[in-house]
């Protein structure tokens, strides 16, 4: 495993992240909502071998409930509970990320970023995650209904109580990651180091601003769905139906369907026959496009075994050749 600082913080973590938005599905078993249940153990145990492999840096939410993100509030915080139970006796090696902002109850203060909701709900993580402190605390995205002064008060005050290491945030624009910097500079608060946006080979938004951005001021970004949804992990086939446990079969279709177009479908193939002459998989190309990125201080990857972890992390192991990268871009390019 290799470690990168978080932007121009001090703070070192893997290059691999593991995201716990996904966490692995028990696809026989479904409640009596129809919704896929979580093997916690499968789990817990895909936590355990990231560990060992030297991943350090495990990202969370408030909001995470696993396979299950379909279903009510009855499952919000579940990802945090099983991360909480994962890091007894290895606290203080984790760096642990979470975040606030999502829908926790049916009250008006419980969701946004305003001071109550963001100390009730680092309250509660801290409860279902049983620490006493989060070294990366995110805005999960925006919230217009609260200043941002609001929000970066608060977050600044979680800070000079030892609660918090770092703050940043996720989903941010770059017009709204540089009116918090500015407003914390100019009011002397605590600023944000990081934030995780939206980035893959299929959606590449994030070039326009993000990592122009980035690499003139430092600023650290660890990007979720690296792989698309699966898209970019070769799963699936134009003209075929996702395979039994896939990720296709047990979430949102819209998480998935938006993706699936003859567009990517046809990049995705010209893709393959790069990481087959590379002797790589799909995945793995596609995560050490990423990580060939100075900008990227990580990436976050879900898995829901241990084999795909394993490949995933090997990922480590490709170089993104300028040749590589060229022939990536023509690609797109084309379509």
């Amino acid at each position: 495993m290799r470690y990168r600082n978080l932007g121009k913080s001090g703070l070192k973590v893997s290059e691999i992240c593991l995201g716990t938005w996904h966490l692995k599905p028990l696809i026989d078993e479904r409640d009596e909502q129809g919704i896929v249940k979580v093997d916690e153990k499968g789990s817990l145990d895909i936590m355990e071998r990231a560990f060992d492999l030297g991943v350090n840096f495990i990202d969370t939410a408030d909001r995470y409930h696993g396979t299950a993100h379909v279903s009510p509030l009855a499952y919000v915080g579940f990802a945090e509970r099983l991360v909480g139970k994962f890091l007894k006796g290895r606290r203080e090696q984790i760096v642990l990320s979470t975040k606030v902002r999502g829908k926790m109850g049916e009250g008006p203060n419980d969701e946004g970023l305003s001071r109550i909701h963001i100390l009730q709900g680092f309250k509660h993580s801290l409860e279902r995650l049983q620490t006493d402190y989060v070294d990366l605390y995110l805005a999960h995205w925006p919230d217009p209904s609260t200043p941002i002064e609001e929000t970066l008060r608060t977050f600044n005050d979680l800070v000079r109580w030892g609660k918090v290491y770092y703050i940043g945030c996720s989903n941010f624009s770059v017009a709204q990651i540089m009116e918090a910097l500015q407003i914390s500079e100019r009011e002397n608060l605590e600023k944000f180091v990081a934030c995780q946006n939206l980035y893959n080979m299929l959606e590449r938004q994030a070039e326009i601003e993000l990592l122009p951005f980035a690499k003139t001021h430092n600023f650290g970004i660890f990007p979720y769905s690296p792989l698309a949804q699966g898209l970019l992990a070769g799963k699936y086939r134009a003209s075929a139906e996702p395979p039994k446990g896939s990720r296709a079969t047990y979430v949102r279709e819209g998480e998935w369907k938006r993706l699936f177009t003859e567009r990517n479908f046809k990049i995705v193939e010209e893709l393959r026959v790069i990481a087959e002459e590379k002797g790589v998989s799909l995945a793995q190309l596609s995560l050490a496009w990423l990580l060939a990125k100075p900008e990227i201080s990580s990436v976050t990857i879900s898995a829901t075994s241990i084999a795909q972890l394993e490949e995933n992390i090997g990922a480590l192991d490709v170089k993104i050749t300028s040749e590589d990268e060229r022939r990536i871009n023509e690609i797109f390019a084309k379509y």
